[in-house]
């Protein structure tokens, strides 16, 4: 049974003896309770996400101007990598340019002129 439940059991017991001010403290206690609970799982949802950005931070490597995962053939943004942390697929662009092809992050609008790149 967790804290929550306890609370709950309490305070249905409390209410049996009929002590208005019991029962104030006790449901202004169950409150505190809930939040502690709310923030308990933000923390840890925090926690989760740190760990992503860790872990895809250390996997991400520089090949020449880009960024790439291991076994990921497309390469990152590098301008968003840098400055936000967030991997960016590249994508090609669907006009023509005499050298090479061009390459944007969907994300900042950057262009990239690769020869071939992806």
């Amino acid at each position: 049974m967790g804290v929550v439940e306890n609370m709950k059991d309490v305070a249905d017991i409390v209410k049996k003896f009929n002590d208005i001010d019991l029962n104030r403290r006790i449901l202004t206690l169950e409150n505190e309770v809930l939040d502690l609970s709310r923030e308990k799982r933000r923390a840890e949802e925090r926690i989760e996400e740190l760990e992503l950005a860790l872990n895809l931070s250390k996997a991400l490597v520089m090949r020449g101007p880009f960024y790439y995962l291991e076994g990921d053939a497309i390469p990152h943004c590098p301008a968003c990598w840098e400055a936000k942390k967030i991997a960016i697929h590249l994508h090609h662009a669907r006009r023509p340019m005499p050298v090479g092809d061009v390459l944007y992050c969907p994300t900042c609008k950057t262009d990239y002129r690769a020869r071939s790149a992806i």
